[in-house]
């Protein structure tokens, strides 16, 4: 009983309707290259379905970048939330912390919930 009294971290799922809708991803900066690539809105869309817990991913790039998220496919999502913050779990895989508001969603990799990291990529996505 004190073990569960004890715990910290609030796990739990049905945040989902956070990032639920259509985003545009827009940029992608950091990484171990120091990237900062601009993508125009249309190229690559994340779709997500809050009531199915589906992302689709239309990736339409065909730069040379570096990194442009993930490929056209589609993935089951949920957010993760620890306390005050929220993390995106992609096929069960998380992806970083994010941030909304009404017309921007930021996924930043270097934040997770085992600590932060430096070398990992910030996506920006906007409506």
């Amino acid at each position: 009983m004190l073990i569960l009294l004890g715990c910290t971290k609030e796990n739990t799922h049905g945040n989902d309707n956070l990032v639920n809708g259509s985003w545009n991803l827009t940029n992608i900066s950091g990484g171990f290259a120091g990237i900062d690539d601009d993508f125009l809105k249309g190229k690559i869309v994340w779709k997500f379905d809050s009531k199915g817990e589906t992302l689709v991913v239309v990736n339409n790039d065909e730069s040379n970048s570096i990194y442009n998220g993930l490929p056209t496919g589609t993935y089951t999502y949920s957010v993760l939330q620890e306390k005050d913050k929220f993390y995106l779990l992609v096929n069960d895989k998380e992806m970083g912390g994010i941030l909304v508001d009404e017309t921007k969603l930021v996924l930043d990799q270097n934040s997770t919930t085992s600590g932060s990291g430096a070398d990992g990529f910030v996506l920006v996505l906007e409506r």
